[in-house]
């Protein structure tokens, strides 16, 4: 189990367990984390989005190299994390396959088979594997939330394939 302490100046905490993952509800938490997994998408070939402690892999699947790539990927960021003392929620991490010609990939996390899903969330906008969204809460500037989530998804019907790990 790792262990943490607080430095500042010359004065030095007790060493004390860590428990528990970021704590919910902390701005300094979540700028830390931040800080902290700044590094994750050095040298992966597909896109990573990452959004507080979410994070999403995808890359286009056309040819059976855009496949092995997310593989790739996927055993990049599982080195990434073993290197930082990071485990991955396997139980939230899954695919989404996206478009009509999609060979339905099945991808890996490690030693863990990655579930697939047809649909999921992504910043309150339900997203299911034929590119329907539905909105499931209202932002009070509705314009101005739309504008930010401009470019989340890809246009148009390429095959795209979004395995979704989440580190815990």
């Amino acid at each position: 189990m790792a262990e943490l302490r607080v430095v500042i100046s010359s004065a030095e905490s007790s060493w004390k367990p860590v428990t528990s993952d970021v704590p919910q509800g902390s701005v300094l938490g979540l700028v830390l984390f931040n800080f902290f997994i700044n590094d994750l998408d050095e040298e992966l070939e597909c896109t990573l989005s990452k959004f507080a402690d979410d994070t999403k892999l995808g890359g286009v699947v056309d040819t059976p190299e855009g496949c092995a790539d997310i593989q790739h990927d996927l055993n990049r960021l599982e080195c990434w994390a073993v290197m930082n003392l990071v485990k991955f929620n396997r139980n939230k991490c899954r695919v989404l396959h996206l478009g009509r010609n999609n060979p339905m990939h099945q991808y890996r996390l490690g030693a863990h088979l990655l579930g697939s899903s047809s649909v999921e969330r992504d910043l309150g906008v339900l997203v299911d594997d034929r590119l329907a969204s539905s909105v499931s809460w209202l932002p009070r500037r509705p314009m101005g939330s739309w504008d930010a989530l401009r470019g989340v998804w890809p246009a148009g019907r390429g095959r795209f394939s979004s395995p979704f790990p989440l580190p815990s």
